[in-house]
């Protein structure tokens, strides 16, 4: 069960994130860079972190899940706070964080128009409310909405 809620939780957070490209110009060789280096960097840095998960001497398999917990404790982020190279070397080693983050600083550092950059559907708050297809891209899927009807009387 848990399982099944960790795959819904993770398609829907691609998905919103995928959605959200088609309010900038796709054919844009800013945006195409963009992501084509975000894509690259979240498969190569985890790569390197996760090499530093199992020692060389033993036959341990583990599943991909879990290499960036084991690298957490020995991975190439050291410094002299044991706390901050377990959560360094956590994130650093997770393709979703590299990606974001990669993504963030070049979408935030090289210059674009706001057209190109997506964000003029944002800029006016009245506007974004109205528009149902923002407010699609943030509704629950299929009839799992009905379910929680409830959340609008609670007032949350």
């Amino acid at each position: 069960m848990v399982a099944a809620l960790l795959c819904f939780m993770w398609a829907m957070l691609a998905a919103l994130g995928l959605s959200n490209l088609r309010y900038s110009e796709a054919g844009s060789s800013r945006n195409i860079i963009i992501v084509g280096l975000s894509l690259f960097f979240s498969l190569s840095i985890p790569t390197y972190f996760q090499q530093y998960g199992i020692s060389p001497n033993t036959n341990l398999s583990v599943p991909s899940y879990l290499q960036p917990y084991i690298v957490a404790s020995h991975g190439p982020f050291r410094t002299k706070y044991g706390g901050l190279n377990y959560v360094m070397n956590t994130l650093l080693s997770l393709h979703m964080v590299i990606a974001f983050l990669i993504a963030v600083v070049l979408d935030n550092t090289v210059p674009g128009s706001s057209q190109e950059r997506g964000v003029y559907i944002w800029s006016e708050p009245e506007a974004a409310r109205s528009d149902p297809a923002v407010a699609k891209d943030y509704e629950l899927p299929f009839r799992v909405g009905q379910v929680f009807r409830w959340v609008k009387w609670v007032g949350l």
